[in-house]
């Protein structure tokens, strides 16, 4: 599927497809597009950790905070911001947060500056000086790996994610980035797949 704030995106083609806890199916019989919810800007919370609960928002301390505001946003009026965590490690206490698509790097994000980014960059769109920020480069791209949220994304994602990282390691590829996310929706096309800044979204990827 793809981000409708990207523009339409099919899926990476594959002839056949079998995953774990449905019936084998030809990937032909699917349509990605438009499956994605839409949204405006996707931040990701650097945790340095893959030990996610099913939902972030019953992550304890700030994460859960993070989780829990910004899906409040989702039935109102304005831009709609989506939260996910990464395996990213942080550079700062307690997070560092990066946003797409103005691929922007957060350091050392706590609750006092998490208020001031959540209203002036994820939902009115404008850089915010709440916490120091640098510019990410290249691409990056982020693998479903949450079992804690669905089985099929812990199953189908590793695989996928040591894959990409061998492939960009051997193809020589030192501007992209792959790391884990935590649940993004669509499980039951795992493996997803995320590639920003451009805010491409692939299902049924095999290793």
């Amino acid at each position: 599927g793809s981000c409708s704030l990207f523009g339409a995106h099919g899926p990476r083609m594959y002839p056949s497809l079998t995953l774990p806890y449905m019936e084998p199916r030809t990937l032909g019989e699917f349509s990605l597009a438009d499956t994605v919810k839409p949204y405006h800007r996707h931040a990701f919370a650097c945790t340095g950790r893959r030990d996610w609960p099913p939902k972030l928002e019953e992550s304890e301390g700030l994460l859960g905070k993070m989780a829990r505001d910004v899906r409040a946003l989702r039935d109102g009026a304005g831009p709609i911001p989506k939260l996910t965590a990464t395996d990213e490690r942080a550079g700062g206490k307690p997070f560092d947060l990066l946003v797409f698509p103005e691929a922007v790097r957060y350091r050392g994000v706590d609750a006092t500056a998490w208020e001031s980014i959540l209203e002036e960059h994820l939902r009115q769109g404008e850089l915010s000086s709440a916490a120091p920020r640098e510019p990410l480069t290249g691409r990056w791209v982020f693998v479903c790996v949450h079992a804690a949220s669905d089985e099929r994304c812990g199953q189908c994602g590793p695989p996928v994610l040591e894959a990409l990282r061998a492939a960009c390691h051997g193809a020589g590829l030192t501007d992209v980035t792959v790391r884990a996310t935590s649940h993004v929706g669509g499980h039951k096309y795992a493996a997803n797949v995320l590639v920003y800044p451009e805010g491409v979204w692939y299902g049924f990827v095999t290793p």
